[in-house]
């Protein structure tokens, strides 16, 4: 080969290597970004995982660079992590009877391993004497039935600082009350998360100002990809605050839509339009 051809050939060698990289970055950077994404806007393909019913909210991806919005595809649930905030930004399940069933051995709370190693190591010593609760996110009630499912959530990935009050009380009958329906051979379908700061624990984990759930309510089998205007949908926006003990947690009740402006997030992104403003601007959606 002539030294023009092997000229030719690493120059073009080059730019293809350049131009990945920069469609590379330019994903990352979007998912970085704080933007609401809405339905007009291009949004890359959501991974497929029985857990997403309500789409990819923050738009995560699997990138470990990308700290503060790192996807977590797990067997039990997935969810998007925030290293500056050493927890959450939201995490997806679904719960079935298959799912629930009677109460077994705890499990001990341990640091995911699924995280990357430079990200902050978070352990149970992290909470001792923070006079807050481990609050699990996916209920460990929500996976008595596998073991394996249950020890995922005591991976501390799965915990944030929740006062004894919001935990032990209105946010723990929530959780029964959507387990009950799980009980009657109803497909639940579940997102929740936190936001907001009201402190940090060993500096490094932070204490949010509100937990919310939204779970989504359908026929046995059905698929989610078939919800409608029809669909019983509850959505739940909790102070975590001292002094809730005898609150019952429908005074809590809200709209997706509210929780989507407190949160930045965007849930059923992939849906239209019309159908997105009638499921998440009503509350507590009753099948007729």
């Amino acid at each position: 080969m002539q030294l023009s051809a092997w000229r030719v050939l690493i120059i073009a060698v080059v730019i293809a290597a350049g131009g990945c990289e920069s469609i590379h970055d330019q994903f990352r950077d979007k998912s970085n970004s704080n933007t609401t994404y809405s339905n007009s806007q291009t949004r890359p393909p959501a991974p497929e995982s029985v857990h997403l019913a309500f789409g990819n909210p923050s738009n995560a991806t699997s990138d470990p660079a990308n700290e503060d919005n790192f996807l977590v595809i797990g067997e039990g649930s997935v969810f998007s992590y925030n290293n500056s905030r050493a927890g959450l930004n939201w995490v997806s399940w679904r719960t079935t009877r298959d799912d629930v069933g009677d109460s077994i051995p705890r499990p001990d709370f341990r640091p995911d391993p699924r995280l990357p190693r430079w990200y902050k190591r978070i352990g149970y010593y992290d909470y001792s004497g923070s006079g807050y609760d481990r609050g699990h996110m996916v209920p460990s009630a929500d996976r008595f039935s596998n073991p394996r499912l249950n020890e995922e959530t005591f991976l501390m990935s799965n915990i944030v600082p929740q006062t004894g009050a919001l935990n032990q009380y209105p946010w723990n009958k929530f959780e029964m009350y959507v387990r009950s329906q799980a009980r009657r051979r109803l497909d639940v379908y579940q997102i929740a998360g936190c936001y907001g700061e009201a402190g940090r624990l060993k500096n490094k984990i932070t204490v949010p100002t509100n937990c919310w759930k939204i779970a989504m309510i359908l026929p046995r089998g059905r698929k989610p990809d078939q919800v409608d205007a029809r669909t019983r949908i509850l959505a739940v926006d909790m102070p975590n605050i001292e002094g809730m003990e005898k609150v019952q947690w429908e005074k809590y009740k809200t709209t997706v839509r509210t929780i989507e402006q407190r949160t930045g997030l965007n849930f059923f992104a992939d849906r239209a339009g019309q159908l997105q403003d009638e499921v998440e601007t009503r509350t507590d959606m009753v099948t007729p």
